[in-house]
């Protein structure tokens, strides 16, 4: 079986108790959304086990061309763990505003999916059905 064939059958996480603490002062920060986010990723990170990893929330533009818009970034290592991240940008590039909280919110458990992927069920994340619904069935367990 292909990694995309995995990644398209597996539609929910692992654990159906999760904590909403963690999600819900996220959704409710009012400034430090650096301090809350790495806070949700290293819970999540320590609940399945998988190794922590940063998360840089960058307050510039995000990148974007007449196709798509960059919300954020899963970096990973191809022969170790150096230099993995999570990086997430901030400001929209159009208005130049901050992205909604929601926006935020689901674009970290996207990046971290990736994460939990290559991780966790150990197999390259490729953007399949499954995998959105992976992140559906995230956000729902932790709201």
């Amino acid at each position: 079986m292909t990694d995309y064939e995995k990644s398209n059958a597996i539609e929910v996480v692992d654990y159906t108790r999760l904590s909403h603490k963690e999600y819900n002062d996220l959704l409710d920060c009012k400034g430090n959304r650096q301090h809350y986010a790495q806070k949700l990723v290293d819970y999540l990170c320590d609940k399945y086990k998988i190794s922590r990893i940063p998360v840089r929330v960058v307050n510039t533009p995000r990148p974007h061309n007449a196709r798509k818009q960059t919300y954020g970034m899963y970096k990973y290592g191809i022969s170790s763990k150096k230099g993995i991240s999570i990086t997430i940008w901030n400001v929209t590039a159009k208005t130049g505003k901050e992205v909604a909280i929601k926006t935020f919110a689901g674009t970290l458990l996207h990046e971290f999916i990736h994460h939990y992927d290559t991780e966790y069920l150990q197999f390259t994340s490729t953007h399949t059905a499954g995998f959105y619904k992976r992140i559906s069935d995230l956000q729902k367990k932790l709201g």
